[in-house]
Order: C-alpha cells, then sequence, then structure tokens
C-alpha cells in the first residue's frame, strides 16, 4: 500500500507572501509526514526552489528511514511555477522515461502541431517499489489557468490525459497516479466529457 499527498503550494486567495507561507507550509509537512508517512508527494504553483528544498528535508527528516527527492519541471523561471513530485528512494527505484515522453509527444503532435504545447505543465516519473517490483506511472500536473474559457481548459485537460495514456501504453505501469491543480470546476468536465 502506497501513501500520497498532493499539495497546491500557490498563493490562492490568501495574502500571504511566501516566506510566511513557507514556514506554514513546512509545518504542515512535518506534521503531515511525522503522522501519515507518505511515500509521494506531488505540488503545483510558484513556489522558490529553496522552499522545494525544504519540502524534501522536512518529509525526508520526519519520516524514519527515508530518503526524498524531487522531479520536477519549471513552467516558469520568473515565477517559478512548477509541477514536482517528491518521492521517497528508500521505497522507489525512480527509471528514466523521457524517451518515451518525447516519442509520445513527437507522436501526438504529427497529426496536431499544438498538442500538450505546454508539456512542461506535467511531469511524468515512473517508479518501481524496491519491494515487489509494482511500477506506478505518477504525474503532477498543474492546468493552465490565466485568460482562457472553461473550453480552451478542457482541451488543455483532455490532451494532458492523452498524453498520459499514451505514455502508459508505452511503459506498461502496474498503477497510474496523478496529483493535480486543474483549475477547473470537473463536474462540468466530466458531463461534457462522458462520452470521449
Amino acid at each position: 500500500m502506497i501513501s500520497a499527498l498532493c499539495i497546491n503550494l500557490g498563493k490562492g486567495k490568501t495574502e500571504l507572501h511566501e516566506p510566511e507561507r513557507s514556514s506554514k507550509i513546512d509545518e504542515f509537512v512535518q506534521n503531515v509526514a511525522s503522522e501519515y508517512k507518505p511515500d509521494i508527494v506531488f505540488s503545483q504553483d510558484a513556489y522558490a526552489t529553496k522552499n522545494l528544498e525544504k519540502i524534501t528535508r522536512n518529509l525526508s527528516n520526519n519520516i524514519e528511514g527515508s530518503s526524498f527527492v524531487l522531479k520536477k519541471n519549471v513552467i516558469n523561471e520568473n515565477t517559478k511555477d512548477h509541477v514536482g513530485i517528491f518521492l521517497n528512494e528508500k521505497i522507489y527505484l525512480i527509471i528514466d522515461i523521457e524517451n518515451e515522453c518525447r516519442k509520445v509527444l513527437e507522436n501526438k503532435r504529427l497529426a496536431n502541431a499544438d498538442f500538450f504545447n505546454e508539456d512542461k505543465r506535467a511531469v511524468l516519473v515512473l517508479a518501481k517499489t524496491i519491494i515487489g517490483g509494482q511500477k506506478f506511472l505518477l504525474s503532477s500536473f498543474h492546468a493552465k489557468k490565466n485568460k482562457m474559457i472553461d473550453l480552451q481548459r478542457e482541451k488543455h485537460i483532455i490532451e494532458f490525459f492523452s498524453y498520459l495514456e499514451g505514455v502508459a501504453e508505452r511503459v506498461k505501469p502496474d498503477h497510474i497516479l496523478v496529483g493535480s491543480d486543474t483549475n477547473h470546476r470537473m463536474k462540468l468536465f466530466e458531463r461534457r466529457t462522458k462520452t470521449k
């Protein structure tokens, strides 16, 4: 059994700037790590690299016998908007799937040159349990938000799922787990895309 957590690290509707938010997030991560001992943590949104490194340390220091690493894509260098997956290397072996991801995007873009054109909005990792050999395809996804109508965002979300499905067909995981910030009303999305 795995234990996972998904954290949106952005400002949201709070008035807290990142230094204040960071101390509250550190406290939250320490408490969750001590109590629930997650093996995987998904993260999204704008957050400084030094603060992401603190999360890695807080996870490793508060879960006995763990050693966490962060796999991430930076969406915007200026804002440090990112998608990330923190993994406990004492439980998972990380398998490089960069070529498979690139091939899926290349194939999809043959039919549609603009397919998932902001591919940094998702990070995909194949992790294999050291004990038992179960393979997990993991993804952290942060959908576009600003200056988009719902139907455009839905297209973006559908393209992410198509990309994820394409990679899964290539790497043959036993399980798929996604942590996301879709920036979307998903009940409407589900009704509109039920037959797709």
